[in-house]
């Protein structure tokens, strides 16, 4: 079976070099394996991007540039991963209080997935975004597309939905509980 000539330009690139490239990520990478997984990385880029390569003596060059761009964009996931493991030690392992306290904690958890499941799926999101992924309105607005006051708008009445959806199932009931319709109060927007 013949190679085409992008085949055989990217054999011969990838011959000349891997071995270059493959002793820049060793020299600077602690792991042997993800220094042979970024080396495939660039030659994924050199792949995708050959006619970008340019010939001859500007081959290894550009090689590097992308190297260097593959290195920095695994050091940019390291440091997030080590934010997130130093976020999630600085929380406590363990609710404060007794077993009980670890119980109703648990229970209540587990009542706001079940009446959070129960809601439209764009209720759901702007929950999300606002409670647990702690972005502000704005920043909401512009992942939803939409206005920051339709943001404060749809957040309240996911919060009336669910809510409703919580006293529904037995969970809250006091006055700002959204009553059913039998007990004489109007339907939730």
């Amino acid at each position: 079976m013949q190679q085409s000539p992008d085949e055989a330009r990217f054999r011969l690139l990838f011959d000349r070099h891997h071995r270059a490239i493959g002793a820049y990520f060793l020299r600077r990478m602690p792991q042997r394996a993800d220094a042979l997984d970024a080396t495939e990385d660039v030659f994924l880029v050199a792949w995708r991007r050959l006619a970008d390569v340019p010939d001859g003596d500007g081959e290894l060059p550009w090689l590097y540039g992308v190297a260097h761009n593959v290195l920095a964009n695994q050091r940019r996931s390291v440091a997030r991963l080590l934010r997130l493991r130093r976020k999630i030690a600085a929380q406590a392992a363990y609710p404060i209080g007794g077993t009980e306290t670890v119980a109703l904690r648990s229970l209540d958890e587990d009542l706001m997935i079940a009446a959070l499941e129960t809601l439209t799926e764009p209720d759901r999101e702007v929950l999300r975004l606002t409670y647990w992924e702690q972005l502000p309105h704005e920043t909401v607005a512009r992942v939803l597309g939409c206005s920051t006051e339709a943001v404060h708008v749809r957040r309240y009445r996911a919060v009336k939905r669910l809510a409703y959806a919580m006293a529904r199932a037995g969970h809250m009931r006091d006055e700002r509980t959204p009553r059913t319709r039998a007990e004489g109060a109007s339907h939730v927007d």
